[in-house]
């Protein structure tokens, strides 16, 4: 047999999110190694997250789910469309959540109704694959491994696939909504049990959670962390470069920071209230919210309203540039990822701690697996759903310099278990590839 040839499904929004980003550090890292890598984007393209050198590839965009059966005259409309500035096409998402909504349970209609419902879809997954070699394909999401599968059952092109867990229950929300969780369910079992390889989850909470919420069988998955890109340079840097975004910013006032989705299943509403205890019991600090949404802007204008009524002063923005986001963590007493939603993982915790910068998340979920290794943490935790609490344990962090300075010793030990290397690695081994090379 000759190299492996490794192909990504790669199923995104528009949005830089999680499950995107681990997916393009992991084909960048195997481009790194001398692999040959290719990208197959559903919906949108996030090309600027792929390295020169690999194949980017648009297998439909989200057009083709504007009406109910999956439509190629629509999608070719879109294609023109495409032409836009993505940072144009992701504002009308922004403004319009209803339209994101509306193709997303259309897509998982047709999902529930079985991939050879849009069989000309998987003939052009097939044939892409056949024509880049691909051997190993890695779907972004469980939910697209259908098609996948489907063009393993038709047995032309010789190839297997990695179901990967990072994110499901977002999708499941989606055919709730449309009458159709228990056959989603199905989908989902039936891609893990026509895969060659164990499927992969993202913690082993999540391993639980996909059991208990999904029936997915647990001897049939196996924890592999997401990893994080370890900071190149040495000096942080300068406190200066937040200017332009943060102009009223001051390094004289601790600064608490959220970044990340702003969703709603994010809880940041609970940190602006944390902020408002806070505030009232004379604790100084400067609170940072930032990042993008893939869901349109509604939550975004209602943590703005929170704000107004609270008479809480935020610095508030929306995505933010990598450097913009380095010194942030740099220069944050600590990061807050107050999600109400039980988190897969938390690759903002890490890369907090990767900075020496504790973090303060919910006490369920995977993410606190980010935050603790061989008997120490890097950050605390509140009881989830609590605004109280979560004020208490940031009033901790802002006050109690002995336990921060502890905290923020233990984080970069801790963020150094969870590298796109090492991750890499484990991927190779898990699908028997650990001694493989170009």
């Amino acid at each position: 047999m000759g190299s492996p040839v490794f192909g990504f499904l790669a199923f995104t929004s528009g949005s830089f999110e999680g499950a995107i980003i681990r997916d393009m550090r992991l084909a960048n890292e195997l481009h790194r190694r001398g692999f040959k890598v290719v990208v197959y984007w559903m919906m949108e393209r996030n090309k600027e997250l792929v390295d020169k050198g690999i194949r980017q590839r648009m297998l439909c965009n989200g057009m083709r789910y504007q009406f109910r059966r999956p439509s190629g005259i629509v999608e070719r409309i879109g294609r023109i469309l495409c032409v836009l500035p993505a940072r144009m096409r992701r504002e009308f998402m922004q403004r319009h959540p209803n339209y994101v909504d509306q193709l997303m349970g259309n897509y998982v209609h047709s999902l529930c109704d079985g991939p050879e419902s849009d069989a000309k879809l998987v003939s052009r997954l097939e044939r892409y694959m056949a024509e880049d070699g691909v051997t190993h394909l890695l779907p972004t999401f469980a939910m697209i491994c259908p098609f996948a599968q489907a063009v393993k059952v038709r047995g032309k092109h010789p190839f297997d696939y990695l179901v990967t867990f990072q994110g499901e229950e977002i999708f499941a929300n989606y055919a709730q909504r449309v009458g159709r969780l228990g056959e989603y369910h199905n989908r989902l079992r039936e891609t893990v049990g026509g895969s060659g390889f164990p499927s992969i989850a993202v913690s082993r909470d999540y391993i639980l959670r996909l059991r208990d919420e999904m029936g997915i069988d647990e001897t049939r998955l196996r924890a592999i962390y997401p990893g994080i890109e370890w900071p190149k340079e040495k000096e942080p840097p300068a406190f200066e470069v937040l200017a332009p975004k943060f102009p009223k910013l001051s390094r004289d006032v601790p600064i608490v920071t959220y970044i990340g989705r702003q969703d709603s299943e994010k809880g940041i509403d609970l940190l602006l209230y944390a902020a408002k205890m806070l505030q009232e019991k004379g604790v100084r600090m400067q609170l940072v919210i930032c990042g993008g949404t893939s869901f349109g802007q509604r939550y975004r204008d209602v943590l703005k309203h929170i704000a107004e009524h609270l008479r809480v002063a935020v610095h508030h923005r929306r995505r933010i540039p990598g450097e913009m986001r380095d010194a942030l963590y740099h220069y944050s007493r600590c990061i807050v990822y107050p999600s109400i939603h039980r988190e897969p993982f938390g690759m903002v915790a890490a890369e907090a701690m990767s900075r020496g910068t504790p973090v303060l998340v919910p006490d369920i979920g995977g993410i606190t697996e980010a935050i603790r290794w061989d008997g120490k943490a890097g950050g605390l935790t509140f009881r989830s759903w609590d605004s109280a609490d979560l004020a208490r344990q940031l009033e901790r962090m802002l006050m109690d310099d002995a336990l921060h300075a502890e905290l923020a010793a233990n984080s970069k030990p801790i963020a150094a278990n969870f590298t796109v290397e090492k991750m890499t690695d484990q991927i190779l081994e898990h699908m028997g590839l650990g001694a493989a090379h170009p």
